[in-house]
Formats: C-alpha cells, structure tokens, sequence
C-alpha cells in the first residue's frame, strides 16, 4: 500500500468517526428529553448548531479521502448507489442542512417568547417589590426611625454650622461632594431652613420616591441586559445555523445530483 493510499484511507477513516463521533453526540444532548419545552428547545438548538461544524468537516474529510483514491487512478469498482459511502454522505449532509435550516426560525420564535416571558417577570417583580416597599413604609415603627434620624442629623448640623473653623474646612475639603458644600453653604446663610431641609430629606414620601426610584432603575438595567442577551443569543445561534444549511445543502444537493448524473448519463462508446 503506497502513501496516497495510507493518506485516503486515513481521511475516510477520520471522516466516518467525525461524523459518527457528532451524530452520537447530538443523540446524547437530547436528554433528558422534553421537546415540549421551550428551554430545552432553546438548550439544545445551541449545543446543536455549536457542534455543527463537526459532522461538516467529517463530511469534508471523508470526500476528500475519495478524491485522492481517484486521483491516484484507483477508481472504485461500480456498485448500487446505496453501497457507494459518499451517497450516504451527501444524504446525510442534506438532512443536517433542511435540520438546520427548520431550527432557524424555530429558535428565532423560541428567543422571541422567552424576551417577552423574560420582561414580563422583570416588570411583575418591580411591581411587586414596590408594593412591599410602600407597606413597609406605612409602619408605625419606621415613623418613629425616621424622626430618630432627622434628630440626629439635625443635631450635627446645628453642631457643625456653629463652629466656624470646623465647617470652613468642610468646605474646604476637596473630598466633600460639591452638592454636600452647596446645601452647607445655604443653611449658613439661612440656618432655619435646617427643619425644612430634615422634613424633606427624612419623610416617608422621600424614602418612598428614593427606593422607587431605586427598584425602576434595577428594573431599567435588569431589562437592557435581558434584552441584550437574547438578542445575542438570537443573531449568534440563528446565524450559525442558517449559515450550516446553506454549507450542508449546497454539499448534499450537488453531490447527489453529480453522482445521479455520472450514473445515469453515461453512455457506452459507439462501436468503430
């Protein structure tokens, strides 16, 4: 046995295992199996479409192991097209490209659902935690933390706009928030906007409006990064799978009709 024949035997066997090798695997994924589920519509059309290369270059190997046999002038004999291994290459990798091509718009839907399932739970959440927020809230015992607050805070400032030397250096302070050296610098100048400024900073509307406003911010990122995921999720799988159709199809469909057209449109030289 010369090189070119180790080298095609070589690639045809790569080939059959590659292939082998994928199509176990794509059985094994599917369990547990539950196709009426979306998340696992949704699981396995990924690890599908990330494996699809595989049975692809298997495909590629086993041809191409053919190619070099016939290269060397060691043509196979002639024999039923269900005995010749390219034609159930090419079948196979017709089947893999009308597989791949189904499982785009079906994973495409499926994204589409769990966005909206995805946003409706984010948005119900928000709903609710607000809902708890302003019954927490309504409780006798959070009047009475607030006033005890609005006391102590009310003591240190009075504390801090009476001496002088402490708040110039406040102000001066480069670490002090500018916002914290305004409202400093207003109630020096006007010291009875002290009990205003407490009522407004430590009420229960205030603390309500602020951890709101907190709970529709969370909700606000929760469902840029949802919908940024899915849409990824969507363009990356849908892409690989579309873009596995066309390779496996073009392969099936012209290796087919190229051996249909060897086999059937010979035709026998005329005598001389």
């Amino acid at each position: 046995m010369n090189q070119h024949s180790v080298a095609s035997m070589t690639l045809k066997v790569v080939g059959v295992i590659l292939v082998l090798s994928s199509l176990l695997d794509y059985l094994l994924l599917a369990f547990p199996f539950n196709p009426l589920e979306r998340q696992w519509q949704l699981t396995y059309t990924a690890q599908l479409v990330e494996r699809g290369i595989i049975p692809l270059v298997g495909i590629a190997f086993l041809l191409a192991g053919f190619w070099m046999q016939s290269s060397e002038g060691a043509n196979p004999s002639r024999r039923n097209a269900l005995q010749d291994l390219r034609f159930w290459a090419f079948l196979l990798s017709t089947v893999l490209g009308l597989v791949f091509l189904l499982l785009f718009p079906l994973h495409l839907n499926n994204v589409r659902l769990q966005r909206s399932d995805t946003l409706q739970e984010i948005r119900e959440q928000a709903v609710e935690t607000e809902a708890q927020v302003v019954n927490r809230l309504g409780n006798e015992n959070v009047e009475t933390e607030i006033e005890r607050r609005r006391s102590a805070l009310g003591g240190q400032l009075r504390e801090l706009l009476s001496d002088q030397q402490r708040l110039e250096e406040a102000l001066a302070n480069p670490e002090v928030p500018e916002q914290e050296k305004e409202l400093l610098q207003q109630l020096r100048e006007n010291p009875d906007q002290i009990d205003q400024f407490l009522q407004e900073r430590f009420s229960v509307e205030s603390l309500s409006e602020q951890q709101v406003s907190q709970i529709r911010e969370r909700r606000e990122n929760l469902e840029a990064e949802a919908k940024t995921r899915l849409t990824k999720l969507a363009l990356q799988t849908g892409i690989s799978s579309l873009l596995l159709a066309v390779g496996y199809s073009i392969i099936g469909w012209t290796g087919l009709k190229s051996m249909g057209t060897s086999r059937g449109g010979r035709r026998s030289p005329s005598p001389r």
